[in-house]
């Protein structure tokens, strides 16, 4: 499929990447977690696979768009060398003064919403390849899309889980008639939102991969955060649907940046960011992501556990909850669709 057409039926790349990217990786998810559901054993191997194939990978990508490149170093170096140890000394001094709990409770929270505005930012990019169609109102689509994961982490929170990801937890006082209330928004909005597409459908004119993308957001959190009762469970379905949606994410857009030809600025970037070498850019992803998590947990912990005379439990805490902040922070400031020049290598309006 040409590009060209493939931007007037509103695909990112094409039906067999959209198909996968849509509807694969939210499968796995999903059904990632009724394994474990149905026996609990296999958590901690699919847990394991997720964290190495995906999650550490997962963040590597970001760091394709920071720090694989002199150039790319010298324009965001101070999100590296300043940010990084300040959101570091930032964990350390909550642990010390809190305790266990903060960390992990800020994490479910912080989580969620960098989840969700992930996605919203992917729904966005499908509505700027859905050229010469008729879209939700972009207030109605907005509510739409947070509506579900709203309803879920206020169940969540309701149920008040006392560990999560077997650290302590503190959750918001939510009641029962709170979580109601909030499903009946949600229902009422998704049936406006719902009718928008039936009358986009009925003009000819529905914007069909982006109400796929955006059925699949809701399916995905419903199962989650509101289905799965047991936290981790539902945890791990959202981590492996956000985790690889980010990296096949940030290969499409490596892949048009360098637009099929190698760039000397950017010579190892560009690459293996070429059509036919999704399969080497994956394999030098995960290399790094191994190295580099490695030698983190084998010399950080030692250094944290000598410094401060923390337990294991506290220093693997800490080492993982920076990284992921940090994660959060650069991805907010790096992936705005509002930039021009992130619209134009994707191809947006």
């Amino acid at each position: 499929m040409t590009t060209n057409t493939a931007t007037e039926i509103g695909w990112l790349r094409g039906p067999g990447f959209d198909g996968f990217f849509i509807v694969g990786i939210a499968a796995i998810g999903v059904a990632s977690g009724f394994v474990v559901a149905w026996d609990n054993d296999l958590f901690l191997p699919i847990l394991a696979a997720d964290l190495w194939i995906l999650g550490y990978h997962h963040v590597v990508a970001t760091y394709t768009r920071l720090a694989f490149d002199a150039q790319s170093f010298a324009e965001n170096k101070g999100l590296i060398l300043y940010l990084l140890p300040a959101v570091a000394g930032a964990v350390v001094l909550l642990v010390l003064s809190a305790g266990l709990w903060l960390v992990p409770t800020i994490y479910l929270y912080w989580q969620w919403w960098h989840y969700t505005r992930q996605s919203e930012g992917i729904s966005k990019a499908y509505i700027g390849k859905s050229r010469d169609k008729q879209l939700p109102n972009p207030r109605l689509a907005r509510a739409a899309l947070y509506s579900v994961p709203l309803t879920g982490i206020l169940a969540v929170s309701h149920r008040s889980p006392p560990d999560f990801l077997y650290f302590p937890l503190r959750t918001l006082p939510v009641t029962e008639s709170v979580v109601l209330i909030a499903a009946i928004i949600t229902v009422a909005i998704l049936g406006l939102w719902v009718l928008e597409q039936v009358k986009a459908y009925i003009a000819g004119r529905l914007a069909i991969p982006y109400v796929m993308y955006v059925t699949s957001h809701f399916i995905v959190y419903f199962f989650a955060y509101i289905y799965m009762e047991e936290i981790n469970y539902g945890w791990l379905i959202v981590n492996i649907w956000h985790n690889a949606q980010y990296i096949l994410f940030v290969w499409l857009y490596n892949n048009r940046r360098f637009g099929g030809s190698l760039d000397k600025t950017h010579q190892f970037l560009s690459t293996i960011s070429q059509n036919g070498r999704f399969i080497l850019y994956i394999a030098t992803c995960l290399t790094i992501s191994t190295f580099v998590y490695f030698l983190i947990t084998s010399f950080l912990s030692d250094a944290l556990s000598t410094t401060f005379a923390m337990t294991a439990t506290m220093t693997g805490l800490i080492i993982y909850q920076t990284i992921n902040f940090h994660h959060y922070i650069v991805d907010s400031l790096i992936w705005k669709l509002r930039k021009k020049p992130i619209r134009d290598t994707l191809g947006l309006t």
